[in-house]
């Protein structure tokens, strides 16, 4: 004759409530908990690209060649009339920085540029 074995409905072998909490946030996951993400900042502003284009006296036309961001798409972005893709604005990034531009992030008091070093 077999034994009948008990079975329950609870996650808790200590006869202890189940926890109904949301989970701790370890994967540095910004989210609330409805899932929503604050906006992050852009990796490039529009006027960043203008000063940074300004400071290494480069025309459109140059940073385009520089980059691979299409003329028109920078034209664009620089009047504020689009935003970049997350591909386009990673190679404006790489550019200016590889030249000797640092891009200050929004949190620092406001988005700007400075040179890192000469330009020469």
């Amino acid at each position: 004759m077999a034994k009948n074995s008990l079975i329950t409905d609870s996650p808790s072998r200590n006869n202890q409530a189940p926890d109904n909490s949301a989970p701790e946030d370890i994967t540095g996951d910004n989210s609330d908990r409805t899932g929503h993400h604050p906006p992050k900042p852009p990796l490039i502003t529009g006027r960043q690209c203008r000063a940074a284009r300004a400071m290494l006296q480069w025309s459109r036309e140059e940073l385009s060649e520089r980059s691979g961001v299409h003329y028109i798409t920078l034209c664009n972005f620089e009047l504020g009339h689009c935003t970049l893709k997350p591909g386009s604005a990673r190679l404006l990034r790489l550019t200016f920085i590889t030249s000797g531009v640092m891009l200050i992030d929004d949190d620092s008091g406001g988005p700007g540029v400075c040179l890192a070093m000469p330009v020469g």
